[in-house]
């Protein structure tokens, strides 16, 4: 066969022979992106139809020359060119975003945003840290792959940070070597010292009905893994016990087991005392905590907790509404008094109680961060402080957070409605005041006190809010004189659920799949139409 007569066969087919390779061409590109990589035979399918395409254009060359001395087809050349230029532009942005993105978070409560507890503790690293994920393919999830990612975003905030995934299916010896027994745990390893994160640490489940879901907590379980890997020394705070104090170890919605948790995570060490039985402060208290005691101190442990913060102690005292501490007299010389009354705020409250209070913050780095944040706060049950004259000289009396005008400290406590009357506390009203005192024989030593009207606010059916765990955990930390860990801690996974009807699920088909494309395609048609006839 000779070349003109294969020439002017191509040219008899030539619609086939263009359909056919643009067809393998697009054939072998789509499958390429559908199977997400290259295999032998989408290639093979892109070279044959790019042949088929040079073949077709090699036998229409001459048509193609002589179209395009036509000066309507040089137009349409034109238009072509500017298509092309327009579309290597979009492609050109694509390819520099993806080199260097811009994010921007838009949930609601910032869930892909680092928390300032994650940056704090990445820019104040001072020794490598090498993680580890080690994953298996039998028990991926959108969970772990949103935990290796989170990490990623770690990378950039430290040079010291290191991450890594290793498949763990592929790479036994490490998993043996390192002693793991479940899959997608995460190793961080600084140093000496070795953190082993749980999957069940970082996802939790949570009833969404009667069907569990999951529930990703991954930057408090990381960072408190990383906060770990720089810490040196464990503080250890004492809960006191015998007097009706809400139980650190309790998992029912009074306890305390969620709070102690948040503690913990910040590498502080929980213990209990039983002054009554003991008589005596432990020597390694950094910070002692009386948290909703029912019953009374006795005359000879308020004199051991005095002694204590006379040498430089840290207190912290939450004394719900009707209960008496026994304290009054120690408080007074830190310039704090304990009213008896309950606290009502008929303006900024969660419905439907007046006295739980969302309170307003003051200047003090316990809230500074929340405050700047907007991170609320609820205080349910609180009794209003005052502050007065300190007994001990120097003492500096602060308020953390208050009611606001409208607010005010309810004497009556039988009284069925809850209405102002003249012998009220007017507000705004104090809910929460520390003190720090510098002792004068010592100016490097400081006694801090942290005086809240009420306990309920860290106990486990609480602590869900917005901000009662910050502030709980900060006020430890600023008692303990470690501001650096004063901070809005990693934040949860927020998981809304839309319940549609049937109807509301039928019309958002028919406005999605149907109204919308139709009316694009009618439109298109439209303009089509009217141009034509022009």
């Amino acid at each position: 066969m000779t070349y003109n007569t294969f020439i002017n066969q191509v040219r008899s087919f030539n619609l086939p022979v263009l359909s056919a390779g643009l067809a393998l061409v697009l054939g072998g590109l789509v499958a390429a992106q559908i199977l997400n990589t290259s295999t032998w035979w989408t290639l093979s399918m892109m070279v044959l139809g790019g042949i088929v395409l040079v073949v077709f254009l090699i036998a229409n060359l001459a048509e193609v020359k002589a179209a395009g001395k036509k000066k309507s087809n040089v137009v349409k050349a034109n238009l072509t060119l500017v298509a092309i230029v327009m579309a290597a532009i979009v492609i050109l942005i694509n390819y520099i975003a993806s080199r260097h993105p811009l994010q921007a978070d838009l949930t609601s409560n910032k869930i892909n945003t680092l928390s300032d507890q994650t940056v704090d503790a990445l820019k104040k690293l001072t020794q490598d840290v090498d993680v580890t994920m080690y994953t298996s393919a039998k028990r991926s999830s959108p969970e772990i792959q949103k935990a290796q990612q989170l990490l990623e975003e770690y990378k950039k905030y430290s040079t010291k940070f290191h991450f890594k995934s290793v498949d763990g299916d592929k790479n036994p010896a490490d998993v043996r070597r390192l002693k793991l027994t479940e899959a997608n745990t995460v190793v961080f390893l600084s140093g000496d010292n070795r953190k082993d994160v749980l999957q069940r640490e970082y996802v939790t489940y949570a009833l969404q009905g009667r069907q569990p879901m999951p529930k990703f907590q991954g930057e408090a379980a990381f960072t408190s893994a990383l906060v770990k890997m720089a810490d040196t020394k464990h503080l250890t705070f004492y809960f006191t016990e015998g007097h009706g104090e809400k139980d650190p170890k309790s998992p029912q919605p009074d306890g305390l087991t969620s709070f102690k948790d948040l503690l913990e995570k910040e590498n502080y060490t929980v213990n209990s005392v039983n002054l009554l039985t003991t008589g005596k402060i432990p020597d390694d208290a950094a910070v002692m905590a009386v948290i909703g005691p029912e019953k009374p101190f006795q005359g000879f442990e308020e004199t051991a907790l005095r002694t204590y913060l006379q040498k430089g102690g840290k207190l912290i005292l939450c004394i719900d509404p009707l209960a008496k501490s026994g304290l009054d007299s120690l408080l007074k010389d830190f310039g704090i008094k304990v009213d008896n009354d309950v606290v009502v705020e008929t303006s900024m409250f969660i419905p439907p109680d007046p006295r739980n209070i969302v309170p307003q913050y003051m200047s003090h780095p316990i809230v500074e961060k929340l405050s700047s944040s907007h991170v609320l706060t609820i205080m349910p049950f609180m009794r209003s402080l005052r502050q007065v004259e300190p007994g001990l000289k120097g003492a500096v009396v602060s308020c953390v957070m208050r009611t606001t005008d409208t607010g005010w400290g309810e004497n009556n406590m039988k009284a069925k409605e809850l209405k102002k009357t003249s012998t009220d506390l007017n507000g705004p009203v104090s809910l929460a005041l520390v003190t720090e005192y510098t002792l004068p024989e010592d100016s490097s030593k400081k006694s801090r006190v942290v005086v809240y009207g009420g306990s309920n606010f860290l106990t486990n059916q609480f602590l869900q809010a917005p901000g009662n765990g910050d502030v709980g955990v900060n006020s430890f930390s600023w008692a303990a004189e470690e501001e650096n860990k004063i901070s809005i801690h990693p934040k949860e996974d927020d998981v809304r659920v839309i319940n549609m009807t049937a109807v509301g699920t039928n019309l958002m088909f028919f406005i999605v799949v149907i109204f919308i494309p139709l009316s694009t395609l009618l439109t298109g048609c439209y303009v089509w139409y009217r141009r034509r006839s022009l």
